[in-house]
């Protein structure tokens, strides 16, 4: 099972002190022990790091330590690039539905998840990522769903 990582699950991933700790975290491990494999665009880390930098906790991770705490993930999760015609797919996604502003952040990590042929995206933002998927196609699941519990509907 191929699952692509939204900055969602990545950053709480990454944060104990965050309520979704746990849950991203069970994720993230599945993808680290090999028991699925995890894909994110290089856009999601440059988010994950943005959103990192900013988070109102104490300590407040510096720019560094968001550096490393994403470059901690590089064996469980593989980063793909985004071209130019990624970024078009994604503005016309969000004008074909109608959608404004930052919902294109979000349509570039369907996109890119499409592109790399992964069965579902995990993310925290459920109906923000069920509105861009096509029908039939890419999942979206929630981040709180256990991955054995999703992992068994995509055995291969």
């Amino acid at each position: 099972m191929k699952v692509a990582f939204d900055t969602s699950v990545l950053v709480p991933a990454l944060t104990p002190a965050l309520p979704a700790h746990a849950a991203a975290y069970a994720w993230v491990r599945a993808a680290a022990e090999g028991r699925l494999q995890g894909v994110m665009s290089w856009h999601a880390f440059a988010e994950s790091w943005a959103v990192l930098t900013r988070l109102p906790i104490r300590p407040a991770p510096s720019p560094a330590t968001a550096r490393d705490s994403l470059a901690s993930l590089r064996k469980a999760i593989r980063r793909l690039p985004l071209d130019g015609s990624a970024y078009d797919a994604a503005v016309d996604r969000c004008v074909e539905r109608g959608l404004r502003s930052g919902s294109v952040f979000d349509a570039l990590h369907v996109v890119c998840a499409e592109r790399a042929g992964a069965d579902l995206i995990v993310t925290n933002d459920v109906e923000d990522f069920e509105r861009l998927v096509v029908a039939g196609g890419l999942r979206v699941v929630a981040c709180d769903t256990p991955p054995e519990t999703i992992a068994k509907r995509f055995r291969r």
